[in-house]
């Protein structure tokens, strides 16, 4: 392991990782939930908030399940032996944080309160900034042009995908 793997490493542990970010994203809707007790979510409501926590847990049990099958490790700059391009791969590059959003927006909704949805709001953010813009540059060092192509056909959550490498050209470290 180089010297700068070291380093990522280190301090990726010192960092409050994603896992923990949903789970604090959950904690403050909390004191909400106290606040407006008792509840009366709209029933469409509910719905749409339990697809969105099962869609987003369902997301990263088998995002994870194919990273355990490639050797790829879960925890932020981790060793990538491999590119992981099937499942949930296959339409957004960042599966987990999507299923993590997804589960902190699911709660406000099954809950009714929508102010709850600044919660997954922040953790979007917060998630873009700090992982997912240096997962790339990460990505981009560790599998290049690969990667490049990867991104330049698949979004990053759901929207368009990344910059074509034509407009890009060959040479350059752009991302979406």
């Amino acid at each position: 392991m180089s010297k700068r793997e070291r380093a990522l490493e280190s301090n990726t542990r010192r960092r409050l990782l994603p896992p923990r970010g949903l789970l604090l994203s959950l904690v403050v809707q909390g004191p909400l939930i106290l606040w407006f007790w008792p509840l009366a979510p709209p029933g469409a409501s509910v719905l749409i908030g339990v697809a969105l926590l099962v869609g987003g847990v369902v997301l990263n049990i088998w995002a994870d399940r194919l990273f355990h099958k490639g050797g790829v490790g879960v925890c932020p700059f981790s060793p990538v032996p491999i590119l992981i391009r099937e499942g949930p791969f296959r339409i957004t590059r960042n599966p987990m944080y999507l299923g993590m959003v997804l589960i902190s927006a699911g709660v406000p909704l099954m809950t009714g309160l929508d102010i709850g949805l600044c919660a997954p709001a922040v953790l979007a953010v917060w998630l873009q900034i700090r992982f997912v813009l240096p997962e790339e540059k990460f990505l981009r060092e560790r599998l290049g042009m690969e990667y490049l192509l990867y991104a330049s056909n698949h979004s990053r959550w759901l929207g368009l995908p990344g910059p074509r490498l034509a407009r890009m050209g060959a040479g350059t470290s752009r991302t979406t």
